[in-house]
């Protein structure tokens, strides 16, 4: 090969090289929102690359949709690749940057490689005034730039991310930041009293332990008949164990009752019928409805017209008197074992002060106190930031 061929080859060859891997800043764009540009054009092999920097005015949200494209100047579309440092949503899941007020972010997209030969537009949403849509991008190819550093570029601009997803029909939000997922589900509940209960569940991916203090957890909501924000009290461990043993013990005390009366009744018919005991044998026993799993509502049985027209007492003997006074004390008993262990299964699950190591996830609930509203925001503050959790729901006419 002679001198003149090979640096005929040598030119084409840093060409097809400059066009294929090539980085451009010199743009010019003649519709664009106003909070956000695009800083720099990366060309690479198979994609291309668009970064843009974004000044929060008055958002509280942001998110690109997956089906945003570039349309080049062949009016082809390019669809995207990949987000770095935007979270994506489609049509069925919510995936939001949680935003400050004049909060600066970096983001970049990523799309099917696009020949910049002319204007290109990007495209999220046409006519949306607040969707990222940029028109007639124009490119100077002529001008080349350095490669962004994009762990630098980008190091300063963490994602606060919030979203939700569907579990067995019920919606469950999630925040992450700086590594801390935080993820949490709301349900009206009537245990041991009437809450709005959070079911919380803490992964620590960061590079450092963090602390979950159940006591700096804050609930409000905006009262719809008040007109006004009102705080919430969200109990404690100990506050809430305090109710369920107060609860309980007046359940025992209704039981142990219900069971004296019981006793006394079948003792009083067995002196009254001891003449013509062997007349009647359709009866049954008394019997007791224990406790559901979620509401604890004790239904002892009591002497009413019901027990005096089916349970006639003419037919009870002295073993009968025995058997009712023994089988009594051992339902007693029973309750009181049962509502022991759930006592103690309510504290066990119960969220406490907790150190989450790095790797590790913590799970709990916590009640908050009832109030006729439709809407709540409970705020948990963790590794210097607080996640907002917002919920809102439909009551029942």
């Amino acid at each position: 090969m002679n001198k003149k061929l090979k640096l005929i080859v040598c030119a084409v060859a840093l060409l097809c090289a400059v066009s294929t891997h090539a980085q451009f800043n010199a743009l010019s764009c003649a519709k664009r929102p106003f909070t956000t540009r695009v800083v720099q054009i990366d060309q690479l092999e198979g994609s291309t690359v668009f970064y843009f920097e974004y000044q929060n005015i008055d958002q509280r949200y942001m998110n690109v949709y997956e089906d945003i494209v570039v349309r080049d100047a062949h009016n082809r579309t390019h669809r995207l690749l990949n987000s770095y440092n935007m979270p994506l949503s489609d049509e069925d899941h919510s995936h939001q940057l949680v935003l400050k007020p004049e909060q600066e972010h970096r983001f970049a997209l990523e799309f099917d490689r696009v020949p910049l030969d002319g204007a290109l537009d990007i495209v999220e949403s046409e006519g949306n005034t607040r969707a990222l849509n940029f028109y007639e991008l124009e490119v100077d190819t002529t001008l080349t730039a350095p490669l962004i550093n994009y762990d630098e570029w980008v190091r300063d601009y963490p994602v606060k991310e919030q979203g939700f997803y569907i579990a067995d029909g019920e919606t469950v939000q999630y925040i992450s930041y700086k590594g801390l997922v935080l993820t949490a589900h709301m349900q009206e509940t009537n245990e041991y009293g009437h809450y709005y209960t959070i079911d919380l569940d803490v992964q620590n991916y960061s590079d450092k332990d963090v602390l979950f203090d159940p006591a700096r957890v804050k609930a409000s909501t905006f009262h719809p008949k008040k007109k006004k924000i009102i705080d919430l009290n969200v109990l404690s461990a100990e506050e809430y164990d305090k109710r369920v043993k107060r609860t309980q013990n007046w359940n025992m005390a209704l039981l142990i009752a219900a069971e004296v009366v019981v006793t006394a009744a079948v003792v009083a018919a067995e002196a009254s019928s001891e003449s013509d005991h062997h007349r009647h044998h359709d009866r049954r026993p008394p019997r007791h409805y224990g406790w559901t799993p979620r509401h604890y509502s004790y239904h002892p049985y009591y002497p009413t017209d019901y027990y005096r027209s089916r349970y006639n007492s003419r037919d009870m003997g002295g073993l009968a008197t025995a058997a009712a006074v023994v089988g009594s004390a051992a339902i007693t008993a029973g309750v009181a074992e049962e509502q022991a262990q759930k006592r103690e299964q309510l504290q066990a699950d119960y969220v406490k002060p907790n150190s989450i190591k790095t790797g590790q996830e913590y799970l709990g609930y916590f009640h908050i106190k009832h109030e006729k509203t439709d809407n709540l925001l409970v705020s948990i503050p963790m590794m210097g930031e607080t996640f907002d959790f917002s919920f809102q729901w439909q009551n029942k006419k």
